[in-house]
């Protein structure tokens, strides 16, 4: 159901008057009452303006069964499992293992840097690495 601005300000006007009504007959000033609407006021067109800029969510039934479709890729075995393409699947299957803990790595979106720390080595070696397969990729 989309905002409708007209129908939210209507309501917005009838609880101010019910509640300046009240404040009144409590013996608030009329001077607090038109600062109280002024800052109100402001509220509402804020709410407003976030209201009509506001994207809906598309509508998709199948979000839960679309996540459980995607397997997380924990370890290098089950990325080789979750590849589909022939010739991809040979390249990473003739890959080193070390390589492919970096990529892996990287896919879980660790930095050169981080991935140097947990495995001791140096950060050229894994870039070089990581390089060499993706100019064997760019081939495929």
């Amino acid at each position: 159901m989309s905002y409708n601005k007209a129908r939210e300000e209507r309501k917005w006007k009838q609880w101010k008057e019910k509640e300046e009504a009240l404040l009144r007959t409590l013996g608030m000033d009329e001077e607090s009452i038109q600062k109280l609407r002024f800052s109100d006021w402001e509220d509402f067109k804020a709410e407003r303006c976030y209201q009509d800029h506001r994207a809906e969510f598309p509508k998709y039934q199948d979000w839960e069964s679309a996540m459980e479709d995607e397997q997380e890729v924990s370890n290098i075995s089950v990325l080789l499992d979750s590849i589909s393409d022939e010739r991809l699947f040979h390249i990473l299957l003739n890959t080193d293992k070390e390589t492919l803990q970096f990529l892996l790595l990287k896919m879980m979106g660790f930095s050169g840097r981080e991935i140097s720390e947990k495995t001791g080595i140096s950060e050229n070696t894994i870039n070089t690495k990581i390089k060499t397969l993706r100019k064997k990729l760019k081939k495929l």
